[in-house]
């Protein structure tokens, strides 16, 4: 046992604390001459063991326990009571108060150094378990902050992906306007007017396309708080928007079936962050299994929505491993669909995966009030 162990040590006698001083050498030791001094030390002090007397003027020890128990900063500093009081009923209702021992004045000096022994071995084990639950908390924290961290490195990638592929066409119209006006300009070929406006007007008319591609991912990936009223078609249709062309590129056919579609209330924004992760999840299991006429069927039924595939399905069924952190059937850091699953929870919502016939399915759905 370490030597700098601090006791305290409450009696209104002198003659008993001088007692224990001589008895406890071996600790480092406090004296308390009455109840509210021992509330006063033990609050300042870092004291491992509490020796503390019943029968004490102003406030007992039983009132002493009872605030150091209701107190966070003491409440789990071990409390032996030493009292001449050794009717059964105080017994327990030391216990009853949250005291790890009860001594019997007088005591035996041997029995009683045991016993400190004992509980001070007791109190550096939970010390230690305390510290080492701050420890692994702390990497957990850090493990949670590198994967928003991992989260929003992906977003911003999936967003530049999907940017280059809205703004591919634009750009091509853009590269042949201005090189039609310059090979005629080289070549000393009058532009009409007419023909000038023409061309001014389509580049503008493709500027704005890009401009309004900006301002729509810009409100996808701005975060909100904002629960309120949507359909799930609603959250379906702005998220198509921003795959349109990048589904378009991998040549992948979407179908969208609706019937008996129910309101729901939810963050709007999160639940299309949903919908998105699960299909650039679908793009990059086609991508990678090299499927054949990649097809995703959407059926929206009431307050739930179905998203299916025809890639295979999920490997083995592991159909709640998916979900787990970095958990990945290719090549991404498997954060999205752990995020999603704890977004659906977020907003009172299941999300839950299977296979059918053809590939793999997810249901994204709301309880009914």
């Amino acid at each position: 046992m370490k030597k700098n162990s601090t006791l305290l040590l409450v009696d209104d006698l002198a003659q008993n604390i001088d007692i224990l001083l001589e008895l406890l050498c071996e600790y480092d030791l406090i004296p308390a001459l009455d109840g509210q001094s021992a509330l006063d030390i033990a609050t300042s002090e870092d004291i491992d063991l509490i020796l503390l007397d019943i029968m004490m003027p102003l406030m007992d020890g039983f009132e002493v326990c009872k605030r150091l128990k209701q107190d966070p900063r003491t409440a789990d500093i071990p409390i032996i009571f030493l009292s001449a009081k050794n009717h059964y009923t105080d017994v327990q209702r030391g216990f009853a108060l949250g005291g790890v021992d009860y001594v019997s004045k007088p005591f035996n000096p041997d029995e009683l150094k045991a016993r400190v022994t004992t509980h001070l071995q007791l109190r550096a084990y939970q010390k230690d378990l305390q510290e080492q639950v701050l420890i692994e908390l702390e990497k957990n924290r850090l493990k949670e902050q590198l994967l928003f961290q991992q989260s929003k490195q992906a977003a911003l990638g999936e967003l530049l992906v999907h940017i280059a592929h809205q703004w591919k066409q634009p750009l091509a119209s853009l590269g042949s306007i201005n090189t039609i006006i310059r090979a005629k300009l080289e070549a000393s070929i009058d532009i009409p007017k007419e023909q000038y406006l023409h061309y001014t007007h389509e580049a503008q008319t493709q500027i704005e396309f890009m401009s309004n591609t900006i301002e729509t991912f810009r409100d996808f990936y701005q975060p909100t708080i904002r629960e309120q009223e949507f359909y799930l078609s609603e959250c379906l249709e702005d998220v198509l928007a921003l795959l349109h062309a990048s589904f378009e590129f991998e040549s992948i056919k979407l179908e969208v079936h609706t019937t008996a579609q129910k309101s729901i209330h939810a963050n709007k924004n999160e639940i299309a962050h949903i919908l998105f992760s699960i299909l650039t999840n679908m793009r990059d299991i086609f991508r990678l299994r090299q499927t054949l006429h990649p097809k995703i069927t959407c059926h929206i039924n009431g307050n739930s929505i179905l998203l299916e595939d025809n890639a295979g399905g999920i490997e083995n069924d592991n159909f709640e491993a998916i979900f787990e952190k970095y958990m990945s059937t290719h090549s991404s850091s498997g954060i999205g669909l752990y995020l999603s699953k704890n977004i659906a929870k977020k907003n009172h919502a299941y999300l839950r995966a299977s296979n059918s016939m053809y590939g793999a399915q997810f249901t994204l759905g709301f309880t009914d009030a």
